[in-house]
C-alpha cells in the first residue's frame, strides 16, 4: 500500500530532521516524557506503526526490510509499555548525549525513512 508507506516514512523523516536540525526539542519532549512518566504514549504508537508495517509488508518487493522496520517497532513498543522503570535510566543517559550523537542517531532515522519510501515503489503487481 503505497499511501502507508510514504506516511510512515514521512514520519521517519520528520523526526530525523528534528533530530538533526532541533535535538534540542527532542531532549525536551524526552525530559517531559520522563517526568511524567509517560512511556505508554510512545510505546503505543510504536506498537501500531509497527504491526501496521508488518500487516503491509506483503505489498512491496522489499519485504525483509519492511519485516525488519516493522518487528524492530513491535519490539521497541513492547519494552516501552513492559519496561518503563528501566527505561528512567536510559532516558537520562540519552539526555545526557552530546549533539553530535543525536545528529548521527537522526541520520540513521532518515536512511530507514529512505528505504520505506522506496519500498513504497517496489510494489508487487
Amino acid at each position: 500500500m503505497i499511501p502507508f508507506y510514504f506516511f510512515e516514512s514521512l514520519i521517519f523523516l520528520i523526526f530525523g530532521l528534528v533530530l538533526i536540525l532541533k535535538n534540542v526539542l527532542i531532549k525536551n519532549l524526552l525530559k517531559y516524557i520522563h517526568e511524567k512518566n509517560l512511556f505508554f504514549i510512545p510505546g503505543f504508537i510504536e506498537i501500531i506503526m509497527g504491526l501496521s508495517t508488518l500487516y503491509f509488508r506483503h505489498d512491496t518487493q522489499l519485504s525483509s526490510l519492511v519485516f525488519l522496520v516493522g518487528i524492530l517497532l513491535f519490539i521497541d513498543g513492547v519494552f516501552y509499555l513492559l519496561m518503563s522503570d528501566k527505561l528512567s535510566s536510559t532516558i537520562e543517559w540519552m539526555l545526557k548525549l552530546e549533539d553530535k550523537s543525536f545528529r548521527i542517531y537522526g541520520l540513521f532515522i532518515i536512511i530507514i525513512a529512505a528505504g520505506l519510501v522506496s519500498s513504497a515503489f517496489f510494489i508487487v503487481q
